[in-house]
């Protein structure tokens, strides 16, 4: 659409194109892919939903009608294996934050007669389409927005919005209730404030952004634990800032105030439960199903041989682990090889002229990244309940994947094409399978794609029967 001039009364007037096509290609593209695929329309029944999904909805059902987040008799007995009980109050695992969000919407819903009681699966569909799927799809035109960095045109900044969801898992995780979806979009939400900054020629004029920067960052961290890495890491970003030092001192101190009101909502709701401000899913003593680990054989303090094999056992068993995280059954690149294509983009910014903001954020997403794994992979022992590849991977899989705009501006042999081709579409394939259900009540006993569709062909099976049965 060509812009014109309008003359009103003396004076030249331009209006501004309120629609762009572009922009909203990607969110309307999840959105009709997603709305079809959400947990609560493919499986409705309730021994069909994972512990975690059931305690979150079940917290939230307790915050609306009973004001307190403590769960009742009825809601603890179908999650009775996953619910910790404190005297006599029995508690979700999870961080309470994501519940008390959707706490709101839930209800406006009652007052419209919409309740778990008689409306379960529509009240549950709702809460997922809110909290979950319309994030998602905002992501997409979110980076659409921070792709103007790569200065790379419209239909690139799309199709990298739609790489960024497609071709990292989050398009899986956006078809069932879950913190991690959320929070990888705050992360990148921060993210984008941070780069609005960075490219801003005024200093005084992004103080909001600042202060929203740690909001998202903070609200982020409060819903996934995990993203906690992000909430540090982007502070040096700030002082990497071409500012002087009292405006950079300053600008901490905004991102300081911002974050301050997450923290302070995740603190009331954490700390009268467990004490402290982890959640009490990083409590496992206060599990009454918890087993005592059974005491490790007795080693010889004087054996100086012995006490270096079991170092080495150690570090063998981590570096295993860690392999696992990256290509095991539940691996990051043996799901989403695409990745790869995030972190040449973020050697790309290391070595041009880019500011020194901007190569900070961009090693901060790689770190960020390497911080989480590393920490899962040496303390998660149960790969079944990272459920569709790696759930705790999703909030930074994104970030990491928007770097490959870095590589986008520029021309490519026809080979690094056919390549590059080639990774995003297995990793849009693993996606799309994981979509169909990411979250199974029992998690994934093997590679989770074939899990996925072993699954996928199994529901078809019993859809199929049970028409046949009707007729």
């Amino acid at each position: 659409m060509s812009s014109f001039t309008i003359n009103l009364m003396g004076f030249n007037w331009t209006p501004r194109r309120r629609v762009r096509p572009w922009a909203l290609a990607g969110p309307i593209v999840i959105l009709l892919f997603c709305l079809p695929l959400l947990r609560p329309l493919r499986h409705p029944d309730p021994r069909d939903i994972s512990d975690n999904e059931t305690a979150r909805l079940a917290t939230v059902q307790a915050i609306v009608e009973r004001g307190t987040l403590a769960l009742d008799d009825a809601q603890v007995r179908p999650i009775a294996r996953t619910v910790i009980t404190l005297g006599n109050a029995h508690y979700a695992p999870q961080a309470s934050t994501m519940a008390v969000l959707l706490s709101g919407a839930y209800w406006v819903m009652t007052k419209m007669g919409l309740t778990f009681a008689d409306h379960g699966p529509t009240v549950s569909y709702v809460l997922t389409l809110l909290g979950v799927t319309i994030p998602v799809a905002a992501c997409s035109g979110l980076i659409y927005r921070m792709a103007r960095v790569f200065e790379l045109s419209r239909p690139r900044r799309t199709l990298l919005g739609l790489i960024c969801v497609f071709g990292t898992g989050l398009i899986s995780y956006a078809t069932v209730l879950n913190p991690h979806a959320p929070a990888a979009v705050l992360v990148l939400c921060a993210a984008a404030c941070l780069i609005h900054v960075t490219r801003s020629p005024s200093a005084v004029r992004t103080s909001p952004w600042l202060m929203l920067a740690g909001f998202c960052a903070a609200l982020a961290s409060a819903i996934d634990i995990p993203a906690i890495v992000f909430l540090a890491l982007f502070l040096p970003v700030i002082l990497a800032l071409r500012w002087p030092i009292r405006m950079r001192v300053a600008g901490v101190a905004l991102y300081v105030i911002g974050l301050s009101a997450p923290l302070a909502l995740h603190s009331a709701l954490t700390v009268p439960v467990t004490g402290d401000l982890l959640p009490l899913c990083y409590h496992p003593e206060l599990r009454t199903d918890f087993e005592e680990p059974k005491p490790a054989p007795a080693m010889i303090e004087d054996d100086a041989d012995t006490f270096t094999v079991s170092i080495w056992q150690r570090v063998g068993e981590s570096i295993g682990r860690c392999l696992m995280a990256i290509v095991g059954e539940h691996g990051l690149l043996s799901h989403f090889p695409i990745l790869l294509l995030g972190v040449i983009g973020v050697g790309k910014i290391m070595h041009r002229h880019w500011p020194s903001a901007t190569k900070t954020l961009a090693g901060a997403s790689v770190v960020g990244a390497i911080v989480i794994v590393i920490a899962f992979a040496t303390h998660k022992t149960d790969w079944r309940e990272a459920m569709f590849a790696a759930r705790w991977f999703i909030v930074f899989s994104p970030m990491v994947m928007f770097w490959t705009g870095a590589w986008l501006r520029k021309p490519h042999r026809v080979q690094s094409w056919v390549f590059t081709g080639t990774g995003l579409a297995f990793s849009v394939l693993v996606s799309l399978i994981g979509a169909t259900g990411p979250w199974p009540r029992e998690g994934f006993d093997r590679w989770t794609v074939v899990g996925a569709t072993k699954n996928l062909v199994s529901q078809d099976n019993a859809t199929h029967e049970a028409i046949a049965g009707r007729q």
